[in-house]
């Protein structure tokens, strides 16, 4: 019986210790042995700098450094669809781009060292008053300036520095300015301010307009102006948020590497726009940052006939009276947990659940998280990436 008694205690003990183990893997399932961070783009004008956060068990946020970029941003609400912060994770780099758009420069900034290595300037007449899209395809990295209306492109080296190559023009229908790119492999994919879209071939790196530049469908029915952009992993489709209340989403399919004309998907909510959006890690479920409603948006995304369907609209969130960039934070299903930049000094934390074609967005205890370092906060980046 004594025997009996001290092996029941014995496996309780273990079963307890392992219990605590298991619950601190959870805990730190982001955080070790690899960081996991947030990473702001605060686009400041008293000096520009990003600030890490360590996300710890899918949704709280711990600050761990500012790092100045040593560029100037611009202060003030600008396009909140254009995307100012791109993630490269590779076998070799760990980098974060930031883009400064008042010294119309791109900083790289190492994640390994959390330190800037440097700012990287295009043409010297590039000009960037309304901000600077970003984005790469692991080989080169490529930056919007939107006030000269011109598309640079950067050769990613080693070190997470930037070698700038060559500008060529960007410009809408009618003259408008870009607001945001998507890239994937050999094609980068543009919104402009004038309603228009159009497509670049990226295939010897420097970019090649496709000759597809055309008002979108949505644009040219009901007056709405596509703004964030996103691509399918397949690279079959490009999905477009728009200005327009009750908001709708845009969708082109880019198979033959060009654009074709956007299908138009409306009845997705009552939220304020779409302006920002962003596709989770499996591809099931599309976001919406609603501009004017202080919302975000689920909305059901089929991969294979580019269809898309209301899901779900979160509660009024807390941090803000506008809704901004968005990032997931795992890489994998949902991405479990959305963020949002709120401007003017915000970052919301949304858990998604989505179950047998049904979904829901809650704002989370720990939400908002400020940001102390920014004025107008309006793009995020989450390390690792998503992966495509």
């Amino acid at each position: 019986m004594k025997v009996q008694s001290n092996f029941s205690r014995f496996n309780l003990f273990w079963i307890g210790s392992l219990a605590a183990v298991l619950a601190l893997c959870t805990a730190n399932s982001f955080a070790d042995p690899h960081p996991h961070y947030l990473i702001t783009n605060n686009d400041s004008s008293q000096g520009n700098s990003a600030t890490f956060y360590r996300i710890v068990a899918d949704r709280f946020l711990k600050e761990k450094v500012v790092v100045k970029t040593g560029g100037v941003g611009v202060d003030g609400i600008g396009a909140v669809a254009t995307k100012r912060v791109s993630i490269l994770d590779d076998r070799d780099e760990q980098c974060a781009f930031v883009s400064d758009a008042a010294s119309a420069d791109v900083a790289g900034i190492s994640i390994r060292t959390l330190k800037s290595v440097g700012t990287f300037k295009a043409d010297p007449t590039d000009s960037a008053p309304f901000g600077i899209p970003v984005g790469h395809n692991e080989r080169f990295l490529y930056a919007g300036f939107t006030g000269s209306g011109t598309l640079a492109t950067y050769r990613i080296l080693r070190g997470c520095k930037l070698q700038f190559i060559q500008d060529v023009p960007a410009f809408g229908l009618l003259g408008g300015s870009m607001l945001d790119f998507s890239v994937h492999k050999n094609i980068l994919v543009m919104s402009f301010q004038d309603g228009s879209i159009g497509s670049f071939n990226l295939s010897g790196g420097v970019p090649v307009a496709n000759g597809d530049l055309q008002f979108s469908t949505g644009h040219m029915q009901n007056g709405s102006f596509p703004a964030g952009v996103d691509i399918s992993a397949d690279g079959h489709f490009a999905l477009f948020g728009g200005t327009n209340v009750p908001p709708i989403v845009e969708v082109s399919d880019i198979s033959s590497g060009k654009l074709e004309p956007t299908v138009v998907y409306s009845n997705l909510g009552n939220g304020g726009g779409s302006e920002a959006i962003w596709l989770s890690p499996d591809e099931s479920l599309l976001y919406l940052s609603n501009f004017s409603s202080n919302s975000v948006t689920a909305t059901f995304f089929d991969k294979s006939t580019g269809e898309v369907t209301f899901g779900c609209i979160s509660p009024t969130l807390r941090g803000s009276a506008f809704e901004a960039g968005l990032a997931t934070a795992a890489q994998f299903g949902t991405g479990i947990t959305l963020f949002v930049a709120e401007p003017e000094i915000n970052v919301g934390i949304v858990r998604v659940r989505a179950e047998d074609g049904n979904c829901s967005l809650t704002e989370t205890p720990q939400s908002p998280v400020s940001d102390q370092n920014t004025v107008t906060l309006e793009s995020i980046g989450v390390f690792p990436p998503r992966r495509f």
